[in-house]
């Protein structure tokens, strides 16, 4: 059924070179005078406001512009791909790491290629103006915001309990989960929401030198896999890692006869570098 459904898509199947491959291959750090050193970023997991994000399970705005700020500056580093794999998560942490992702591809060629997802702020940080892969099935987006806001007041009652808030501003409770939301309040949050979605708009627009109606024909929060996308404008290319890096060899100029090593960021940590931060965390809490 599973293979039914891919062919009525027209997902069409495509071998994954997966990291573990390329290091085998002796395509994944080092380096040597017949080798280019190409950075290989990947920003995987929900994009959050964590300080100090679970590997693996969390991106930061903080750590991801760190981690730029390091590859701008290394001399030796000849280009970059930027891997995408990520559901999406905080629109203003997106916002900020597609800024610094801007100012990276200004001083080094850029590639991005998308994994299993680049959803929502996982597509928004891939809006560089820079060449977009997807793999056939890639979950892409949707372009689209939205907004969630509890109400607890019934649990708080059940359990006895009372919450008084002092505010200044007409609006400055709107997001109380104690109180309930009035009409003004409503149409404030709605507001927000459709300003932050304007602005995906134009991120997108710009990103894909379209213009904002023509985004808005394909967005409103639609979900896209990769082959999709591709007959949309979303990406430029169906394609992975060995493609990417044929693209990135192009585009930073690379000569014939050298190698391509990728160079991994975040950088794997040593045993004891994890074990001095566990018990540096531990420590603080």
């Amino acid at each position: 059924v599973h293979e039914d459904l891919k062919a009525k898509a027209g997902i069409k199947e495509m071998k994954r070179i997966r990291i573990r491959d390329y290091a085998r291959a002796g395509r994944m750090g080092g380096g040597g005078k017949n080798t280019a050193r190409v950075a290989f970023l990947v920003a995987q997991g929900g994009i959050g406001g964590s300080m100090n994000p679970e590997p693996d399970e969390e991106i930061t705005a903080p750590t991801m512009i760190r981690w730029m700020k390091q590859i701008e500056k290394d001399d030796s580093i000849k280009g970059v791909i930027l891997r995408v794999d990520s559901p999406g998560g905080d629109a203003f942490a997106s916002d900020e790491i597609l800024h610094q992702a801007k100012l990276l591809s200004k001083k080094k060629p850029l590639i991005i290629s998308m994994g299993d997802y680049a959803a929502s702020g996982g597509y928004m940080i891939s809006m560089t103006g820079d060449p977009v892969l997807a793999y056939p099935n890639t979950i892409t987006g949707p372009i689209g915001v939205f907004y969630a806001r509890v109400n607890l007041r019934g649990l708080y009652d059940k359990l006895g309990l009372s919450k008084e808030l002092i505010t200044r501003g007409r609006f400055a409770g709107a997001e109380s989960e104690y109180f309930p939301l009035d009409e003004a309040g409503r149409a404030k949050l709605r507001e927000s929401v459709d300003e932050t979605y304007t602005n995906f708009l134009s991120i997108v627009a710009e990103g894909r030198k379209k213009k904002t109606e023509e985004i808005h024909k394909v967005a409103q929060g639609r979900v896209w896999t990769g082959t999709q996308a591709k007959q949309q404008g979303l990406v430029d290319e169906i394609g992975g890692l060995d493609r990417a890096v044929e693209m990135i060899r192009t585009k930073a100029k690379i000569e014939e006869g050298k190698r391509v090593v990728l160079i991994p960021y975040p950088q794997r940590k040593t045993f004891l570098e994890s074990l001095l931060e566990r018990n540096a965390q531990q420590a603080a809490s």
